[in-house]
């Protein structure tokens, strides 16, 4: 959703303006997806391990997004 409105922008100040927007939010939500799976699903499911970097965050973030989308 926001990737579309950074290939919508019309200048540059606005493409960098979109781009910066979709990479803060990209950060937070893997920073978020990590403190949430630590903090909640880890206790209490034994078969989960924690996450341990914002790499690892992001591709489960990626992973889940593709599982949603079918």
């Amino acid at each position: 959703m926001a990737l579309r409105e950074v290939v919508r922008s019309k200048s540059r100040r606005e493409l960098l303006s979109e781009l910066i927007t979709f990479v803060l939010t990209l950060i937070l939500s893997s920073f978020l997806l990590r403190f949430m799976w630590n903090r909640s699903l880890v206790p209490h499911i034994s078969a989960l391990k924690p996450i341990g970097n914002l790499a690892d965050a992001f591709l489960l973030s990626m992973s889940l997004s593709v599982l949603k989308c079918c």
